[in-house]
């Protein structure tokens, strides 16, 4: 498996300046921003995020994205560990965090990214987010993923409640 972290770095930092989607808050405080009070998401379909990011990749002129099942399962094991934890502020969204996860998995990439979000009640409230935030935004429309998955976890915890992990990357020998 090639080394990861140093490609990977380039890719994330964006991830962690922007705040992963809600503002930086002290622990506990509920953030200035809100959503619309609609009914909360239960679960995310990968095909459907996958052919809502497509749709946009595709207006932007990006080529489109193959679901990744194992991709999606280590997305699910992240949003889990941060709805557990009920905080976005974790070692795991760093290059380092995200080539452990993959090289637990066996996942062996070329590039990866992640985008976080939390407290958005539907997955397009959550890629909006991510396409109005500029470093999100550069993952979704980066040229050199070819493959994502994405999970959602919830916790009735906090002030979020809904926790969601895109994962994106080129696999190795992904063309």
């Amino acid at each position: 498996m090639r080394v990861l972290a140093p490609f990977l770095a380039l890719t994330v930092v964006g991830a962690l300046v922007a705040g992963c989607g809600m503002p930086r808050l002290p622990f506990g405080e509920k953030p200035a921003t809100t959503v619309p009070d609609v009914p909360r998401e239960r679960s995310v379909d990968p095909a459907t995020a996958v052919a809502l990011i497509n749709t946009y990749r595709k207006s932007k002129g990006r080529p489109a994205l193959q679901v990744d099942a194992r991709l999606s399962a280590i997305a699910d094991e992240t949003a889990r560990e941060l709805a557990r934890r009920n905080t976005l502020h974790t070692d795991m969204h760093t290059s380092q965090g995200i080539a452990k996860r993959l090289a637990k998995a066996d996942y062996s990439a070329g590039r990866a990214a992640e985008n976080l979000g939390a407290g958005y009640p539907t997955l397009v409230l959550a890629i909006d987010g991510w396409k109005s935030s500029s470093d999100h935004n550069k993952n979704l429309l980066n040229r050199q993923m070819t493959h994502a998955g994405i999970a959602l976890a919830l916790t009735d915890k906090g002030p979020y409640h809904s926790y969601w992990v895109l994962l994106l990357a080129k696999p190795d020998g992904a063309d």
